[in-house]
């Protein structure tokens, strides 16, 4: 099952990897044609390679990002799942440090609702 759920992570990847080159180079070469058409400029060479390389950097991007979590996934810290562990109970409205729901009062100050006088 592990296997399976790697080879479908690397397929979407190299998926996610040409949908990319394609939408940012074709964003790019949209972008200088219609600077062309409409303007009368020379622009879309300048567009074609600021698509080139944004898409190689989105790219790096994506790769650096896929590697680096499968890397923090192996090598999890002891730390890691005692520290999530308490804004697991965070979320479901209680305190890590005292187990309790939160907005009800503490049991030295019987009323919250007191204000300060000096």
């Amino acid at each position: 099952m592990k296997e399976r759920n790697e080879v479908l992570s690397t397929l979407f990847l190299i998926l996610q990897v040409g949908i990319t080159m394609m939408v940012t180079f074709g964003l790019c070469f949209a972008i200088g044609f219609l600077l062309d058409k409409n303007l009368g400029t020379r622009l879309l060479w300048v567009f074609i390679v600021l698509g080139i390389l944004s898409g190689y950097r989105a790219v790096y991007l994506l790769i650096r990002h896929h590697i680096k979590g499968k890397a923090f996934e192996k090598e999890k810290p002891d730390w890691y799942d005692k520290a999530f562990a308490a804004d697991n109970e965070a979320d479901a409205g209680l305190t890590a440090a005292e187990g309790k729901k939160e907005g009800e009062p503490d049991e030295e100050d019987p009323d919250p609702d007191d204000t300060y006088q000096a």
